[in-house]
């Protein structure tokens, strides 16, 4: 009787320990989900975003920027964006500015407004399965910015930080048309380094590094530093007395940043070296002859690769 009791007890207690392995595995496979959606855990929208508001209200259709840098935590997320610059019938510019951006994720969807010039955008959308795009509607009522309501689509996607070594080419340089005779000149081939700084929520990033150039003139190495925003950067170029020679991208029309399967890619910029004084024209290159005077200036365009 006593034996019975025994392996009753064993294969019990067994039993009881089988089922506590089971549920300990169980909820160690729960906490593992990480980004799935239905366990109420979002994937990080932490970064920088270029927003693409198509204003479908009133017509014409108009093509909208919003871009800036966003910092999420807990289902909630801020950050500041620059844009946008709203024309009015007048041919003045509106709204425009850094405003602060709020919202809430739930799961696969979002909410947020901001209120640059002091008009509310209200944006409705999803997250896509891989976290590094969103899309939706959007409103704004009327007020200092504009006099009727807007209505519209818009997109947003992830733009990969600059940071690390790149390789690329400055192409159709003017200066080495003029100094090979051959037009458009070959592709100069340079590398570098560019360094990020990190995402505090606000409209923009700081960028710092070098290019180094393989049989160009006007630059073996230069420094840059300048600002990222969205897909835009622009950057001071400097020389190596510290003086600035020249600039990438400007507001009007900066470089922009893609990706790709390889890693980010910036391009479709100009580097421009050199600038007018009262009395001159100064730059990095050496003076080289055309027509009726001489350059020391050049022009190109950018395409860097990164890793």
């Amino acid at each position: 009787m006593f034996f019975g009791r025994y392996v009753r007890f064993l294969a019990t207690t067994a039993l009881a320990f089988l089922l506590l392995i089971s549920a300990s595995c169980g909820g160690s496979s729960a906490s593992s989900k990480g980004n799935d959606p239905q366990s109420g855990i979002i994937g990080p929208l932490s970064g920088n975003w270029q927003l693409i508001l198509l204003q479908q209200e009133p017509t014409p259709a108009t093509e909208l920027l919003v871009s800036g840098f966003l910092q999420e935590s807990n289902n909630t997320f801020s950050g500041s964006v620059s844009g946008p610059n709203i024309v009015n019938s007048s041919g003045t510019l509106n709204c425009g500015g850094v405003s602060q951006l709020t919202g809430t994720a739930n799961g696969k969807n979002v909410t947020f407004s901001m209120s640059p010039g002091g008009t509310v955008f209200t944006f409705t959308g999803t997250i896509s399965g891989d976290y590094l795009s969103m899309s939706g509607d959007y409103q704004a009522q009327g007020g200092a910015c504009f006099t009727a309501p807007l209505v519209g689509t818009w997109n947003a996607f992830l733009i990969p930080p600059l940071n690390g070594s790149f390789t690329g080419t400055l192409s159709n340089s003017s200066y080495m048309a003029d100094l090979t005779g051959i037009s458009p000149a070959a592709p100069i081939s340079v590398s570098g380094t560019m360094t990020q700084s990190p995402n505090i929520g606000a409209s923009n990033a700081t960028l710092t590094g070098t290019i180094s150039a393989t049989g160009y003139p006007c630059f073996s190495t230069v420094s840059v530093s300048g600002t990222i925003s969205g897909q835009n950067v622009i950057l001071s170029v400097f020389g190596y007395n510290g003086s600035q020679i020249g600039v990438l991208g400007s507001p009007a029309t900066p470089a922009i940043v893609s990706s790709t399967p390889n890693g980010p890619l910036l391009s479709n910029g100009d580097l421009s070296l050199g600038k007018a004084t009262a009395t001159t024209v100064v730059g990095p290159c050496p003076a080289l002859n055309v027509g009726s005077g001489s350059t020391v200036t050049d022009s190109t365009v950018v395409s860097f690769s990164f890793q």
